[in-house]
């Protein structure tokens, strides 16, 4: 019979040609059929339970050409099915294979139109008329016995004709469901494939939008202080054009500034071109995509919304750092802030970033490291570089066991989530727009850090340079 494969509704469960193709698995189980007819056969043939009218050498034979055939049941299952079907009924009509193992040969080829099909309605249609066949075959079979009844008696051979009925009603019945089953399963599996496949581009897609939301309101910051650079320029060259003849050293100074103010304005608008370039990395989409599965806490939105609140009337410096790290201590955790060298003088968007790497590091301490936690925030002046440092302490084994199963659940799947969110990828970026880096992981005595060094403006740099033989002169 030939294989119908017209089209199936898009919820059938098709199989790719390489699924089709014999596996392993496919192997083991027809050497295992195989042999195991062998043997039957073989048993049969020594006992003299199954009389066979043909040598046992035949019957071998035959036991392996009904089985081989099996290999090929995922990509021909109507063809095998009819093949094996039509050998086995011949064979048991001539008495020439055991009927053991092959039984179990003609099952799994029935059960291969189901689960295996090409088409819904050509498995219907095959397997009807494989049942009406094997229907003719049970009908001309019981006639012929009829005629010759022997010592039997009618109401012995109608038991008898009943109970062989049923028999093959169960047999090819239960393989008919099976085989449906297996294919419904498989479909079933398909869809939730797809339905994950669809999930994970659409949270892709939300990731990324996320991203770009994150560079404008980045980019926004950076434009005011490039605006507020902007403004001083021209507040000092109207002041520089009006002293320039009658206090040529008061010029002198606006020059300087103009000078260092057009330096961090050109420094500003590199990084803010930066920023609103395409630079996300398919590593920064995915490690954010992971990260949106941990929801924070009501105490990591209400720090945040804190946060925010305290810097609602401008764009934030280190001098709203003291009122963040307050609001930071008011939710149960124990908040130390230090400053290390000599404070340097810093533009405003350095300033404002170290602010928000600052306000998102605690953000991210309260929703992962809970109540009793130890934090530690530092800012290192170096000679080259500023350095800020956030680390915690997360609650020890002890206060976790004690507490409920679902504490220690939702502590042990935070841990696992933490810093692969949106806040890491939005420090990252700012850092790298203004020339500097970030990292964030796991202390080795337990706990996370954040460490962020950016370069001292060039403005910065050149007032160190010329305090320097100053100093040395003294």
């Amino acid at each position: 019979m030939t294989e119908d494969r017209t089209s199936e509704p898009r919820t059938s469960a098709r199989l790719s040609a390489a699924a089709r193709k014999p596996n392993r698995s496919d192997f083991w189980l027809v050497a295992a059929l195989t042999v195991g007819s062998l043997i039957f056969a073989i048993l049969y043939e020594g006992s003299g339970f199954w009389e066979f009218k043909a040598p046992l050498w035949v019957v071998c034979i035959l036991s392996v050409v009904v089985t081989v055939p099996l290999v090929w049941r995922r990509r021909f299952p109507n063809f095998i099915a009819w093949f094996i079907t039509t050998l086995y009924v011949t064979a048991q009509i001539l008495q020439m294979m055991e009927p053991g193992v092959s039984q179990i040969v003609l099952f799994t080829s029935i059960y291969a139109i189901g689960a295996f099909r090409y088409s819904q309605r050509a498995a219907f249609i095959s397997r009807c008329l494989l049942c009406l066949a094997i229907l003719i075959y049970v009908i001309v079979s019981a006639a012929l016995q009829f005629q010759d009844l022997g010592d039997l008696t009618f109401v012995q051979f109608a038991a008898a004709t009943g109970v062989t009925f049923l028999i093959n009603t169960v047999f090819f019945g239960g393989a008919w469901l099976f085989g449906n089953r297996a294919w419904k399963q498989r479909r079933l599996l398909e869809e939730l494939r797809a339905a994950n496949e669809e999930v994970r581009e659409q949270e892709q897609q939300l990731t990324r939008q996320a991203l770009d939301l994150e560079r404008v309101r980045i980019a926004r910051e950076l434009h005011d202080g490039v605006a507020h650079h902007i403004a001083g320029v021209g507040i000092h060259a109207a002041a520089a054009r009006r002293s320039l003849e009658k206090n040529p050293a008061k010029a002198k100074e606006s020059l300087q500034v103009i000078e260092s103010s057009t330096r961090e304005t050109v420094d500003e608008l590199r990084a803010l071109v930066y920023t609103l370039r395409e630079t996300d990395s398919s590593t920064d989409v995915t490690a954010a995509t992971d990260g949106t599965a941990a929801t924070g806490g009501q105490t990591a939105e209400k720090l945040a919304d804190a946060a925010t609140a305290a810097s609602t009337k401008g764009n934030p410096s280190l001098g709203d750092l003291p009122e963040l790290i307050e609001s930071a201590r008011r939710f149960d955790q124990t908040v130390e802030y230090a400053t290390i060298g000599d404070p340097r003088p810093l533009t405003p968007i350095t300033e404002m970033s170290i602010y928000r790497v600052i306000q998102e590091s605690l953000t991210n301490c309260s929703r992962y490291a809970g109540v009793g936690a130890e934090v530690d925030v530092r800012l290192r002046y170096g000679s080259t570089d500023l350095e800020v440092e956030v680390s915690d302490s997360r609650p020890s084994r002890g206060s976790v066991t004690s507490g409920s199963t679902e504490t220690r659940a939702e502590v042990k799947g935070l841990a696992k989530s933490e810093g692969l969110g949106l806040g890491i990828v939005g420090m990252r970026e700012r850092m790298t727009a203004l020339g500097g880096s970030l990292e964030a992981g796991p202390k080795s005595r337990g706990g996370w850090i954040v460490r962020a060094r950016i370069p001292y403006p060039r403005s910065t740099e050149d007032h160190l340079s010329s305090d320097t033989p100053a100093k040395a002169a003294t």
